[in-house]
């Protein structure tokens, strides 16, 4: 099955709005509950706000590929990039959270609301995780 939606961009705060616009758009088109529809959409903003923030090398603009699926059961959201190796499934290392201590909250609510996270490092040096949610709402959903 093709995916319902595929977009490249640059991760920065401008590419972050566009894929984001982008991808309501795409959701505008679905037969999507609005719990399913909410977790797409902070999975989205959690996973590539991460991305952003701690992906690039010094001086490094990160290439961004991101797509959707919709199945009859479940959505999946695959996030592409050529940052530093991260697996986020990993437990958070002090070393990764902000100097106030805190941190790591977004990857938990992530992690809340899957049914699945897989992560590969490829061989042509990319971050390749992919996000799987139930499509009817579960019990870890956020109420909306």
């Amino acid at each position: 099955m093709p995916p319902a939606f595929a977009m490249r961009f640059s991760a920065t705060p401008e590419g972050f709005e566009r894929a984001f616009t982008a991808l309501r758009g795409a959701l505008d088109g679905q037969a999507l509950g609005a719990a399913p529809r909410y977790n797409v959409e902070l999975v989205f903003e959690e996973i590539v706000a991460n991305i952003l923030r701690h992906g690039a090398r010094d001086g490094h603009r990160l290439d961004v590929l991101v797509t959707l699926e919709l199945g009859a059961d479940s959505i999946s959201l695959t996030f592409d990039d050529d940052g530093v190796p991260f697996d986020p499934r990993t437990p958070a290392h002090p070393s990764r959270r902000s100097r106030r201590g805190q941190g790591g909250f977004g990857l938990l609510l992530v992690q809340r609301v899957a049914g699945s996270l897989t992560y590969l490092r490829t061989p042509e040096g990319r971050n390749r995780l992919t996000v799987t949610l139930p499509r009817g709402a579960v019990a870890g959903s956020p109420a909306v």
